[in-house]
């Protein structure tokens, strides 16, 4: 990393929060598609057939596209990924049926948020939960399942998926009512609503159902596929126009989004855009098998298309090729709203590539499925190659820089070269590796500093407690404070202090955080 890079890096808080100074804290729309790998999406690789999205293109002229995101290769584990900060195997959550249920013990993204900024950002989830509570009829149905899990406002479709786009029933928190509105416009127009009605900064995850099956003919004004027959026979027959006409569709919604929120509040939110999974096995296109895709471990299960732009985004028209996981997406977003995570859980904030390239914070990843079929297992990957560990007892190792779409295993093992030997041994035993990690010694090390913007007064929380000083820093490193820490819980007034960024250090740690 050369010494701009380092400079870049350290600024980075300071890009990131210049709007806090002035007491604007960036909103966060975080826009999740379903089925959606990287193969229609304009401007990835392979040239499959692509979706004309213009919106979704527009961001990508604004800001970054994402070229190794990695999510579960179903939805339901893909969603825990990001709302927990954890691999699927801490959680349970495996598969989408029988292991999709997160647990009410575990603290959500939008729970974080809400601790963390002490109430200040309004937090929502509109679209497909599927992640336990039932629903549909009301049989066995718990209603405030995502209520229940820190979601202040809840307006869409408990299951995976819904029979009918145009008939189906709405969840709004907890209350169930029977919908005909086309399920795709339903969704923007909760989420224009919710949006126009806050009066604080928000954090608003849009789960859009499209294009998860079934497979239909979005309203003629939505798409560029022409006037297609409706019928179920002609759309088994020819599957992909109508996906793609789906996918355009999302990206007609995006965009109505876009033109009903507020020039200066759009200004100010940070735009994320990914899919939850790979395309359906019966779309794929090659150079992908009709095999890898959604629900497989192979990259057209799991690579995934991922675009952000807006506030705090310092990089346009550019593409990352760092390595990415969706449960990494939990402490980026926290960082994103101003309380800094550079790690929690399987967590690592990569909030920083707005600002600069960079490698982020992995040199490897890891996603697996417990389905019940020949695809279960798990799989690691570092910049070159990837191993996958099937549940059958099967082993697979690729390059993906030479072999993109997994044509060549490289097992068996006797015919690696050093360098393949070195990786293989290295992601053949990351399961292990990152397995053996306790979120007790993760989390009971260092301290937490909140609310994060504070006012007058600053919470500290220190973990392994013992009797220790504290400085206080403005962000040029000129002392502004210090005192000792009696208590594993204390506050610290901070009255005294203007308004800006600081950095408080306890022991060998620092901490970044915002005074109002």
């Amino acid at each position: 990393m050369d010494f701009l890079t380092k400079i870049l890096l350290l600024l980075f808080p300071f890009l990131l929060f210049t709007n806090l100074l002035f007491g604007q804290q960036p909103n966060v729309l975080f826009i999740i598609v379903d089925d959606i790998g990287v193969g229609p999406i304009p401007n990835y690789e392979p040239n499959t057939t692509k979706a004309n999205m213009p919106h979704l293109e527009s961001m990508m002229n604004e800001g970054i596209t994402f070229d190794n995101v990695w999510s579960n290769p179903v939805c339901a584990p893909s969603r825990a990924n990001i709302l927990t900060g954890k691999h699927g195997f801490r959680t349970n959550v495996l598969n989408a049926q029988s292991l999709a249920t997160l647990s009410l013990d575990e603290t959500t993204l939008h729970e974080y948020i809400e601790q963390s900024s002490n109430g200040s950002y309004s937090n929502s989830l509109i679209g497909k939960w599927h992640l336990g509570g039932g629903g549909g009829g009301g049989m066995n149905a718990n209603l405030d399942y995502p209520n229940q899990s820190g979601i202040e406002y809840f307006a869409g479709v408990m299951g995976g998926g819904v029979s009918d786009y145009n008939d189906y029933n709405l969840v709004i928190n907890g209350q169930e009512t029977a919908t005909t509105d086309y399920i795709t416009t339903k969704f923007t127009d909760l989420t224009i609503d919710w949006i126009n009605d806050q009066n604080q900064p928000w954090f608003c995850w849009l789960a859009y159902n499209a294009a998860h099956t079934p497979l239909h003919l979005p309203p003629t004004n939505m798409h560029t596929q022409g006037n297609l027959p409706t019928d179920s026979a002609s759309i088994a027959d020819n599957p992909l126009p109508y996906f793609i006409a789906m996918i355009e569709s999302i990206d007609f919604e995006m965009g109505r989004l876009f033109d009903n929120i507020p020039a200066t509040e759009l200004a100010n939110t940070v735009i994320i855009f990914v899919g939850d999974n790979g395309t359906s096995r019966n779309i794929i296109e090659l150079p992908y098998l009709n095999n890898r895709g959604k629900g497989s471990l192979f990259q057209g299960g799991v690579h995934v298309p991922m675009v952000i732009s807006g506030a705090g985004v310092n990089r346009a028209n550019e593409r990352e090729d760092a390595l990415v996981s969706f449960s990494d997406l939990f402490s980026t977003i926290v960082e994103l709203t101003g309380m800094p995570l550079s790690q929690i859980h399987d967590s690592y904030s990569f909030a920083p590539l707005l600002s600069v390239q960079g490698d982020g914070q992995r040199d490897c990843m890891y996603t697996e499925v417990q389905s019940g079929g020949n695809s279960d297992g798990w799989a690691a990957r570092d910049k070159i190659y990837k191993y996958i560990n099937l549940s059958n007892g099967g082993q697979r190792f690729y390059n993906l820089i030479n072999d993109p779409y997994e044509t060549d295993n490289l097992l068996p093992i006797g015919l690696l070269n050093g360098t393949e030997l070195t990786s293989f041994e290295k992601l053949s035993n990351h399961f292990d590796v990152i397995s053996s990690i306790t979120y007790l010694e993760k989390e009971e090390t260092g301290f937490n500093v909140f609310p994060n913007p504070a006012n007058d007064n600053l919470f500290i929380e220190i973990k392994n407690f013992e009797k220790q000083d504290f400085y206080i820093f403005d962000f040029f490193g000129k002392e502004m404070k210090r005192g000792e820490l009696d208590f594993e819980n204390e506050t610290i007034s901070i009255d005294e202090l203007n308004t800006g960024i600081y950095l408080i250090q306890v022991g060998e740690e620092v901490r970044k955080f915002v005074k109002n």
